[in-house]
């Protein structure tokens, strides 16, 4: 304990000062991130708001962004360290939730090689990337090497010359040995901007028409439009090329966070069995539903239901997370559901089971997704019929089925997917999201083809009108 002599004149104290706090139990940040819209690759102008699973922590959103956790190393160390035991996500009104877990579990560091007592320096991997988690001056937190051992804390320490990625410099030398595959965390961790995708879609309306003299204007019903490529975000459309457009429109909404590389596949979905039927109201959201006979279904769960009439725009296939079984096999059960409904559904709802037939591969995700996201990006995906049925991740714990509708596309001088074009020339396309511009291109037989960018608002009307001379 440290003591200070304080004059005052006439007066002196002498002050016994604290023990310094270790490190490991001052507060700090022991999360770190920044969210963003991913149309204008700004901060969104909303208020969102950063929850966590953790008790021992305390939420942080500051300008430009940024948000994050602080809390004292010790209390959160496991969470840190621990793959899933970490749980966050950022909200905010007019976009669809973001979980943040997998970024955090990406983020952790493993020793890819034994530490032992005096080491100056751990070998992690993977290798320290964008963004870094070891800078100089950060912390760096180590699990502990056996159930009654502790967690080591100390600091990221600065070196004449930037480290391999793959090593971190230590202020203070290892102190107990480490094992290969030792879980490392830095202190925060660190995640890469985070973007946000807008909740609701837009459609673009619009009217053909085409000019036959001076002061006529006529409908052109005969007209074809399609889109050859597509802009990401706003930013982009005066620096870069548009790229093709390899996307479709799907319903319901994205029920998971489909990985990149997620196997996607096209088939037919028969019903099979006897019909069944809703015994009671499920609201959209429903993580269970009610339906009777059980005859024929895994209580373990597992099996593919369709609920709705498949002639409205409202049946949806589920997959169920199974029941508690009962002994009449004609008894109502509550069947749970591997991820909620889509459509508010009544009684008696026509419930069938579906049997997926001549499943053939039809690409993978090829972009990032959320939950709820109304559109899918894959390679080529445009190749596909103008309708269809998709499987994604089938036979996997996130398993989801959705009906596809390609968007009107040109590519190579031919146009595919046509728009209906009423008698007065005007037409609907399938709802848009993730797209801040297209490239349209649009044809009449009478008149010279036409190349229009159209800069999607997501926060009112869509009107093109397209007028050909």
């Amino acid at each position: 304990m440290a003591r200070r002599l304080v004059l005052a004149e006439p007066l002196r104290y002498t002050i016994a000062d604290d023990d310094p706090l270790p490190a490991a139990m001052a507060w700090c940040a022991v999360l770190r991130t920044r969210v963003i819209d991913e149309l204008t690759l700004a901060p969104p102008r909303t208020p969102f708001r950063l929850t966590s699973n953790l008790a021992a922590a305390s939420p942080r959103v500051g300008d430009g962004g940024y948000c994050g956790l602080v809390a004292r190393p010790r209390d959160v160390a496991h969470a840190l360290l621990t793959p899933g035991a970490l749980e966050a996500a950022v909200e905010t009104p007019g976009f669809l939730p973001r979980d943040l877990t997998p970024a955090i579990d990406a983020a952790r560091r493993a020793l890819n090689s034994a530490a032992a007592i005096g080491d100056p320096a751990l070998d992690v991997l993977p290798p320290d990337g964008v963004p870094p988690q070891f800078r100089p001056g950060r912390g760096v937190l180590v699990a502990r090497p056996a159930p009654a051992g502790a967690d080591e804390f100390t600091a990221v320490a600065a070196s004449a010359s930037p480290p391999p990625l793959t090593q971190v410099a230590l202020v203070d030398p290892v102190r107990a040995p480490h094992a290969l595959n030792t879980r490392v965390a830095g202190v925060p961790l660190v995640l890469p901007d985070q973007p946000l995708h807008r909740a609701e879609p837009v459609r673009l309306r619009g009217r053909a028409r085409r000019r036959t003299g001076p002061n006529s204007i006529v409908p052109a019903p005969g007209a074809q439009i399609g889109i050859a490529g597509i802009w990401l975000a706003y930013p982009h459309t005066q620096t870069l090329a548009p790229v093709a457009p390899d996307f479709c429109a799907i319903a319901p909404g994205l029920r998971f966070a489909h990985p990149v590389g997620a196997a996607i596949q096209r088939g037919t979905f028969n019903p099979a069995g006897a019909p069944r039927s809703l015994r009671e109201f499920a609201p959209a959201g429903a993580r269970a539903i009610a339906l009777a006979p059980n005859l024929g279904l895994n209580p373990a769960g597992g099996d593919l239901l369709r609920i709705g009439d498949p002639l409205t725009n409202e049946a949806e296939i589920v997959v169920s997370a199974g029941f508690d079984p009962v002994g009449d096999p004609n008894a109502a059960v509550m069947l749970r559901l591997s991820a909620p409904t889509a459509y508010l559904h009544r009684v008696p709802g026509a419930v069938r089971d579906i049997a997926p037939g001549a499943l053939v591969a039809a690409g993978a995700v090829a972009r990032e997704t959320l939950a709820g996201d109304r559109v899918l990006f894959a390679a080529a995906i445009g190749a596909l019929p103008t309708a269809s049925m998709l499987a994604v991740e089938h036979g996997s714990a996130r398993a989801a089925y959705y009906h596809a509708t390609q968007y009107p596309s040109h590519s190579g001088g031919a146009f595919f997917h046509q728009l209906a074009l009423d008698a007065d020339g005007r037409f609907e396309s399938p709802p848009l999201a993730r797209v801040a511009q297209l490239r349209i291109i649009a044809s009449h037989p009478l008149h010279p083809a036409q190349q229009i960018d159209v800069a999607l608002d997501y926060g009112g009307d869509n009107l093109l009108a397209i007028v050909f001379s």
